[in-house]
Order: structure tokens, then sequence, then C-alpha cells
């Protein structure tokens, strides 16, 4: 079994409520000597105040593809339908737990 790195992501956001939201985002291509390639990724928003108060997105067996909000640790179940529906997916929800998210500048904000 080959694992391809395809996305590895990290970026910090200021929310419109002036909290600090961190994403952390890795994607791999898994090709198996039979079948179709899969995927397996691991994509986290935290408040970087409370890190308990997240989306996670991840994929592992026995579940597949499924997200957390908070603490729950069971999780929902979502169906892949591609890299850039995943991506818009958990964007949306990443939205919807924090509102609108603004991209810090590589400076952390700091005018010279």
């Amino acid at each position: 079994m080959k694992a391809t790195l395809l996305l590895d992501v990290q970026e910090l956001f200021v929310t419109e409520a002036g909290g600090t939201v961190e994403i952390h985002m890795d994607l791999y291509e898994v090709t198996k000597k039979k079948g179709q390639p899969e995927y397996r990724f691991s994509w986290i928003a935290f408040d970087t105040d409370n890190p308990m108060r997240r989306v996670l997105f991840d994929c592992h067996p026995p579940k597949g593809p499924h997200f957390h909000l908070d603490e729950d640790s069971e999780g929902q179940s979502f169906q892949w339908i591609s890299i850039d529906e995943a991506i818009r997916f958990f964007r949306e929800k990443v939205k919807e737990h924090f509102g609108e998210l603004v991209e810090v500048p590589d400076d952390g904000g700091q005018r010279t």
C-alpha cells in the first residue's frame, strides 16, 4: 500500500467576533493493490482559546468519512463525492460553527 500526500494546509483566521481559528488539513491518496485509490484525511478547525470548540473531519476504518463538532465522539457520516466537494463541505461546516473567517496576513497583522 502506497500513500501520497495531496494536501498539507495550515491556516490562521480571525472570526467576526474577534476570536482566532486555526485550521490544519492533510489528505493522502492511498493506493491498494486492487481497486480504486482511497483517501485518508484529517482536517480540523479549532478555537485557539478553547481547542475543544472544533470541527473535525476524518476518515478511518470502520467509519469512513465523518465529522465531529466540539466534543462529539460518535461523529456524523458524510458521502465522499470528490476532493473539492469534501473541502467545500468542511469549509461550510467551519463557517456554520465559527462564523465568517478573515485570513490573518503572513505578517500576523503587524504593520511596519
